[in-house]
């Protein structure tokens, strides 16, 4: 389900007919070009046109072009399309079209000079040039890393989550950009930088604005994007933001209930939309989100959002673990892109969720959440108190153990990340989501380098993420060769019939909502009056 390529736009501005010419000779066939003349149809094409790049050449009167340029640079639609300069002497121009004091101050991605004499034809000048593979460098630089990796087959994915807590100046944020420094190092591996959106309904530093700082530092994040806490307006603003600031991946979620360590108390929740409408309609905001705007409807440019969803393969019961697969169909169906899985540790329950996909032809990359897990953080999740995470008793016991060694464990986890890191990649996984607190860097490169030096035998290291729940639903029946899954379905040991309350709900449905029903319009009519009398409305409120 990968995505056509569109064409792409260069703009070219430049007052010279033969510049032109040699511009436009150089780019045929690989881009679509758009011409512009002065320094007003140059920025009015470049805001409305959006295009991929920008070529800018000499712009009459002397000093347009770098007006032109200042202004592109600071506009807060075209500051961050790529300029390409290209300084070429034509008759009837200046020497030069930049002054050295301008030159001084310009803040292109690149600049091309040809000195008088130095071509005798247009085909010479594009020969010099080179613009098609110097566009496609730049393009290739503004690119997104995350993205590229995840549809590149060749390349295992990484992000690495970050908790960046509550406050605006505390250590926590601080560790949090040191990370994102030492990502840096790691380019190559390190794919993005995730960060969390209030995590267990604790309120903390907004996702949305740690994110764009980690952009302006260079590095690709991946925002957390929790619908607990926020209503779809508030979701759209938080959008535009991100899409200004350049900010494309979006990893939407329910998010945990909120909780009690709020302001003087629990915060009320909104879960106005869920991640399937949050999806949808971020879609609809990367075709160009139309409303209605003065009575006319209005198509506003197009964002370039790539969203991620998530799942648990992990769930016990077949009523909670069938819901998950139904929910996670209806968000690729709305537009997601790729998924994570929640945090769990059973590698037949890991390879679920790929055969699902498989089963209903679904083309999706899928990221494995991969949680470095200490003994106190697995007693939470063991007691069900962190929501969405599964750690057995099975799996605590082995870490007890662990914990009495001098380094508390330390070693064990990160051999036992290492291991699912393997595994993972081995049946099919996209990349891996590796996160956990008080994780360093040469953590998250130790688990890389051992994991693919494990991965070369993953299948021998399954036996060891045998973590079954007691009574614990699978969906397909278990590969006795492989200690996986076939693709045959398991029996389904009952069909549970719909509770009294289920029945008596859709009937009141079909009674009171069903527009196309008589009874429908007898109701609305009994309601309008209830609004409009006090002493009806508190009865009704009453009952």
């Amino acid at each position: 389900m990968h995505e056509m390529k569109t064409r792409r736009k260069v703009l070219v501005v430049g007052s010279i007919p033969d510049f032109h010419q040699v511009v436009g000779k150089s780019l045929e066939g690989q881009f679509e070009v758009i011409d512009a003349s002065s320094e007003s149809e140059g920025l009015s094409k470049a805001r409305t046109e959006r295009p991929h790049a920008l070529i800018l050449g000499y712009i009459d009167p002397r000093g347009s072009s770098f007006r032109l340029h200042k202004k592109l640079r600071e506009g807060w639609i075209t500051k961050h399309i790529p300029q390409l300069v290209v300084d070429i002497h034509f008759p009837g121009q200046p020497q030069k079209a930049w002054t050295p004091q301008e030159a001084m101050q310009m803040d292109a991605e690149d600049y091309l000079s040809i000195e008088p004499g130095d071509v005798s034809s247009v085909a010479q000048s594009m020969e010099i040039l080179k613009l098609t593979e110097k566009i496609d460098v730049k393009l290739g630089e503004k690119a997104n890393p995350l993205k590229e990796a995840i549809l590149d087959p060749n390349t295992f994915c990484v992000t690495w989550e970050q908790i960046p807590g509550r406050g605006a100046f505390e250590i926590q944020q601080e560790q949090v950009i040191d990370n994102v420094a030492q990502a840096a190092q790691l380019r190559g591996r390190i794919h993005a930088v995730s960060v969390t959106d209030n995590p267990g309904g604790n309120p903390a530093i907004s996702t949305e604005m740690l994110c764009a700082e980690i952009k302006r530092l260079g590095t690709e994040p991946l925002v957390h994007l929790a619908c607990r806490d926020k209503n779809r307006s508030e979701i759209e603003s938080m959008l535009y933001g991100l899409a200004a600031g350049g900010v494309r991946n979006v990893l939407v979620l329910s998010g945990d209930y909120p909780s009690p360590e709020g302001f003087e108390g629990r915060p009320k929740p909104v879960f106005d939309v869920d991640p399937v409408n949050v999806v949808r309609m971020i879609e609809q905001m990367n075709a160009g989100l139309e409303h209605h705007a003065m009575g006319k409807r209005v198509a506003l440019a197009p964002t370039d959002f790539y969203a991620a969803v998530c799942v648990s393969s992990f769930k016990k019961l077949e009523s909670e673990q069938m819901a998950q697969y139904y929910k996670l169909k209806k968000k690729l169906e709305a537009g997601a892109k790729f998924v994570i899985t929640q945090v769990g540790y059973d590698a037949r329950k890991f390879h679920e969720v790929l055969q699902w996909l498989r089963v209903h032809h679904y083309d999706i990359p899928v990221l494995a959440n991969i949680y470095i897990l200490p003994y106190g953080a697995a007693k939470l999740m063991n007691a069900n108190k962190i929501p969405g995470c599964v750690v057995t008793d099975k799996l605590v016991a082995e870490l007890a153990e662990e914990s009495k060694a001098p380094d508390k464990g330390k070693a064990g986890r990160l051999l036992r990340a290492a291991k699912l890191y393997a595994i993972t990649k081995g049946m099919g996984y996209a990349g891996a989501h590796i996160g956990g607190h008080g994780i360093t860097s040469d953590m998250v490169e130790f688990i890389i380098r051992k994991g693919d030096e494990l991965s070369k035998n993953w299948e021998s290291l399954v036996s060891e993420f045998d973590y079954p729940q007691p009574d614990g639903f699978y969906l397909f029946e278990k590969d006795p060769k492989t200690g996986l899954n076939t693709e045959v379905y398991s029996q389904r040991v009952s069909r549970p019939s719909s509770p009294l309350i289920y029945r008596f709900a859709r009937l009141a449905h079909v009674i009171f909502f069903n527009e196309k029903g008589w009874q429908f319009n007898i109701f609305r009519g009994l309601a309008k009056w209830i609004d409009k009398r006090h002493w009806a409305k508190e009865a009704f409120d009453f009952f």
